[in-house]
């Protein structure tokens, strides 16, 4: 039986982002991710991702995005950070 895939498209106006900006960006598309997953069932590896700025006509699609655990240890420090 063939796998379903899913595809999480951020669709975004403005610049491209690049360097911290494109970092943050990503950070925000691995959560939209964790957030489908679990509201959905679907594990994980079977949502691709991909940002589309429409102003410049440019797909930029992540090479990796944080794991759970990852987002979860961000959440916890920030936490942590702000009492």
């Amino acid at each position: 039986m063939a796998q379903c895939t899913w595809d999480l498209v951020d669709w975004k106006t403005g610049r491209v982002p690049t360097g911290r900006t494109l970092h943050e960006k990503q950070l925000q598309l691995a959560v939209y991710r964790l957030a489908f997953s679990l509201l959905y069932g679907v594990p994980v590896e079977q949502i691709r991702t991909q940002f589309v700025y429409l102003d410049h006509g440019q797909t930029l699609t992540p090479e990796a995005l944080q794991t759970e655990d990852e987002l979860e240890a961000l959440i916890l420090e920030a936490r942590s950070a702000f009492g």
